[in-house]
């Protein structure tokens, strides 16, 4: 199982994408208010997807902060199409943009290929790569 936290406020589109990865054992938590996400025991989660325009703290603040204090892959997901956004949200650490709207398909693919990449990442350090493949 693979298990995502989200930082959403749209929580209709979070349920809608949840139950879509939930047939491919990606459980998903989802967390309207940033400040909740962020308490909510980062480490414990595989990835971290990331709205921007969120209630009280911007996305981009919420991704610094994780950036600083974890090694958790990111996928911004927002509706704000401004290259500025996508630019400096992948430049703060980041590791994908996907722009809404979006077929949860993609998002899929993408989790799979970060989790992939992070796995390997975290295998090779401790030399245990065959075991961790």
């Amino acid at each position: 199982m693979i298990n995502v936290l989200m930082i959403e406020d749209d929580e209709e589109f979070a349920e809608i994408l949840s139950e879509y990865l939930e047939k491919y054992n990606i459980k998903i938590t989802n967390y309207a208010d940033p400040y909740l996400g962020l308490s909510a025991g980062i480490k414990k989660y595989d990835l971290l997807i990331l709205d921007l325009t969120l209630p009280g703290m911007d996305g981009l603040e919420v991704c610094k902060e994780v950036v600083a204090k974890y090694d958790i892959p990111i996928i911004i997901s927002s509706a704000r199409s401004d290259i500025s956004d996508k630019v400096i949200g992948l430049q703060m650490g980041a590791d994908d943009y996907l722009p809404k709207p979006y077929d949860p398909k993609e998002m899929y693919a993408r989790i799979q290929s970060l989790i992939r990449r992070y796995k390997k990442k975290f295998c090779d350090r401790r030399g245990a790569r065959i075991e961790c493949l």
